[in-house]
């Protein structure tokens, strides 16, 4: 059972980058353009990140970022700010962003988890 605070929001904000590695001749080379990009939003925004698409193919990738707030103007604001970063770092060029925002669940008595395990 979860008591939620009077005054609790919280809110997931999901950031995907199509990314373009230009000059990348093989996978290695993507995935060292990648690392970088990777390495420095873990870095300088505590975003939890993951490439999760166009995996085998030399010249594309899919990262996706995600962060927790309170507030969804300034998640919006921040992962705005993040994307319009990547775009000048030379590691890669982006091709296409996508910001969602979405809220947990706000029905607590219920647990998904059940659905799951029940089956």
């Amino acid at each position: 059972m979860i008591f939620k605070a009077p005054d609790e929001s919280t809110w997931l904000g999901v950031l995907r980058l199509l990314l373009h590695v230009p000059g990348s001749r093989s996978l290695k080379d993507k995935r060292k353009a990648v690392a970088q990009v990777r390495d420095r939003l873990r870095a300088r925004h505590n975003l939890s990140v993951a490439e999760v698409g166009h995996l085998e193919d030399h010249r594309r990738a899919v990262l996706t970022g995600v962060m927790v707030a309170n507030d969804s103007r300034f998640l919006r604001g921040v992962l705005d700010t993040i994307a319009h970063e990547v775009g000048t770092w030379r590691s890669a060029e982006l091709e296409d962003v996508n910001i969602q925002l979405m809220r947990p669940h706000d029905d607590p008595g219920q647990d998904h988890y059940d659905d799951w395990t029940d089956a």
